[in-house]
């Protein structure tokens, strides 16, 4: 195995696990919302959300993916890195001030025409947001010098800080206090600014050349279509033409397919910085083996569970969120089958992104951010929740073949199409046999029951179809066999071996 591979893993491997507790803190999050708040509460809760992280993709410049890329190439302990992050740091805070003060503003304009109630909640907003950029920054650096070790410690406290704030915000204050809970989660890696921050090195306007501001404005703009239009810009149109009710449907739907999307993103920083180490090296065969390698792993985790996810929400749904969420389930459902899509478009924009091709990436997200507004301002007065689904899945498909398609013609990696044929068939095998369960059961039977027979469907196929090669088996025990306690190591060992014969 060489060192590349090796790094990648570790460094996904960290980011994974501290993934694994954001996302469980967030969607244990989102539910208390959803059931303390309701359809209408939680929608609101999801909007003030939204606002932060547009805000924060308005106020950064570029400067975060900047740093991500570039901070890990100036070697070493020395100035060079911290020179560039004074200098990166002292113009965000110019931009990150204009924000806030737009959003302070609002609340002051929400107190004098309407109550001190709604004006609360844009200050608990201008506070999340102020939050959620600092955590931006501070990470970038963290991991652009490979740091994932404090970065996921980091998470963890946010994550426990989380949830009782939540509830404890929710039951009291309604949705303005729910958004405390989602404020302290960011503020434990936020607060480690402070340590990158060496004010005995002078912040020169230099350090910043003009390939970083050329890379650091696409990669913005491409933030700025990716968030504000692509993300979440179906709670503008349904905000606009239903309530904020139909915001709490979608975003219950976007949760469950969001934590398996969000894997995938929480992973991206350290494809990155491994793609951007084998660009400078020139080393194609590696970088395309295990772009190659990456796909065919991620495809194995994501379309089972996408597939078979959808399957079963009809009783998940109620089962998670409360009956009241029922109208969900059919946008839920399609969201939750297509988000695989999403996950796997992560590994050519990482490849695209560290060969340095900002531009490109700008030119995709355009394309997808122009459709992405026809489809939902046609498919919502049409077909309301299940008119804004169907336009995501229809996005979806269409950034994910564009990406790979940017990535073989500029960077020359291709998508090993056969291995994700033979993937989609066996992750269908799965949901047709969880399917069976559904049919015959109802509510938590129905899933106690679905799960284990659409994994053992799904274990078989991926033997009988060859979908994990020896090698894949024997790299993914070299990186997590040490880490497993001990009885878990033969029993891994066994079912790879069993995945992978020979």
């Amino acid at each position: 195995m060489s060192a590349y591979t090796s790094n990648l893993l570790k460094s996904s491997l960290i980011s994974l696990a501290a993934t694994v507790v954001s996302l469980a803190a967030g969607f244990a999050s989102s539910v208390i919302a959803a059931r303390l708040l309701g359809p209408a509460g939680s929608g609101k809760v999801a909007y003030a959300l939204w606002i932060a992280t547009s805000a924060t993709a308005l106020a950064d410049m570029g400067l975060p993916q900047t740093l991500l890329r570039n901070a890990g190439a100036l070697s070493g302990e020395g100035h060079a890195w911290k020179a560039l992050v004074r200098a990166a740091f002292r113009s965000f805070m110019i931009s990150v001030a204009m924000v806030g003060t737009g959003i302070l503003f609002y609340a002051m304009l929400t107190y004098a025409y309407r109550d001190a109630r709604h004006a609360w909640f844009w200050v608990l907003t201008e506070l999340l947001f102020l939050s959620y950029a600092f955590y931006v920054f501070s990470t970038a650096i963290a991991r652009g010098r490979n740091r994932f070790g404090q970065t996921a410690r980091s998470t963890v406290v946010g994550g426990t800080l989380q949830i009782p704030l939540v509830f404890a915000g929710a039951w009291l204050l309604g949705p303005t206090g729910a958004l405390i809970g989602y404020v302290a989660r960011y503020l434990p890696q936020a607060l480690h600014l402070r340590s990158y921050i060496d004010k005995s090195v002078p912040a020169s306007g230099e350090t910043l050349t003009p390939e970083m501001h050329r890379y650091g404005r696409y990669m913005w703009l491409s933030d700025l279509i990716e968030i504000l239009v692509l993300s979440r810009i179906e709670f503008l149109f349904l905000g606009f033409f239903f309530s904020s009710t139909g915001i709490g449907y979608f975003a219950a739907g976007l949760g469950l397919a969001g934590l398996i999307e969000q894997v995938m993103l929480q992973i991206s920083p350290a494809l990155i910085v491994s793609f951007a180490d084998a660009h400078a090296k020139g080393d194609r065969q590696a970088l395309q083996a295990t772009y190659g390698r990456v796909i065919r792993m991620v495809a194995l985790v994501m379309l089972p569970i996408s597939f078979g996810g959808a399957i079963i929400m009809p009783d998940l749904m109620p089962l998670i969120f409360g009956n009241a969420f029922e109208p969900a389930i059919p946008a839920a459902a399609t969201l939750l089958a297509f988000v695989w899509l999403a996950g796997l478009s992560v590994i050519p924009w990482g490849m695209i992104s560290a060969s340095g091709r900002s531009d490109l990436l700008l030119r995709v997200q355009i394309i997808c951010g122009l459709l992405t507004m026809l489809l939902l301002a046609a498919m919502v007065p049409l077909a309301g929740l299940e008119g804004a689904a169907i336009a995501r899945a229809t996005i979806t498909t269409l950034t994910f073949t564009l990406l790979a398609w940017t990535a073989w013609t500029s960077v020359h990696t291709s998508v090993p199409f056969g291995a994700l044929a033979r993937t989609i068939f066996a992750a269908a095998i799965c949901a047709a046999s969880a399917g069976v369960a559904v049919y015959y059961l109802d509510g938590l039977a129905a899933i106690a029951t679905a799960i284990p027979v659409g994994g053992v469907a799904y274990l078989l196929a991926v033997r009988i179809l060859r979908l994990l090669e020896a090698n894949d088996s024997r790299l993914l025990m070299d990186t997590i066999g040490g880490k497993l306690p001990g009885p878990a190591r033969p029993l891994v060992n066994n079912l790879l071996t069993f995945l992978a014969p020979g």
